[in-house]
């Protein structure tokens, strides 16, 4: 890049982020970004799948921070509570416990409305397909990703 005076200029740090699974090892996502910005990158999209869902549609939302401070402030013996082994008629474990936390800290947030491009990577179980989730509840394309059959 050249600016107005002729000289070179690097172009921006721009990363797109692609997020996997793992449980709570996922929570090591929070950490990746924050680097990524402490080194001056620009996340310019976010695609998720399982707790990488999760982690990249808190910041897609501009609401990272606030998750992790939640997750920092927890007790062991919250840590335990927030384990969710009720099972929904489909037969799939969920996370209800967890997602209500997500809940309070995005509010009502559609993906459409992000800042920042957000996909979440689920399953069609009857088809054994990967879905893409571009539009809607940001809390619904994150459970549906974080489910376990």
């Amino acid at each position: 890049m050249t600016d107005a005076a002729g000289a070179h200029r690097s172009p921006p740090n721009r990363v797109a982020l692609a997020l996997g699974s793992g449980g709570a090892r996922g929570y090591a996502h929070i950490g990746v970004i924050n680097e990524l910005h402490e080194r001056g990158y620009q996340i310019v999209g976010v695609a998720g799948s399982s707790m990488g869902a999760l982690v990249g549609g808190l910041q897609a939302a501009g609401r990272l921070d606030d998750f992790a401070d939640w997750a920092k402030a927890l007790t062991q013996r919250a840590v335990l509570r927030l384990l969710d082994p009720s099972i929904s008629a489909a037969g799939v474990l969920r996370a209800e416990k967890i997602l209500d936390a997500v809940r309070e800290i995005l509010g009502p947030v559609v993906i459409e409305q992000l800042p920042i491009p957000y996909t979440a990577v689920a399953t069609d179980l009857i088809a054994g397909k990967s879905v893409w989730l571009q539009r809607g509840p940001v809390d619904e394309a994150i459970r549906a990703s974080i489910a376990i059959p």
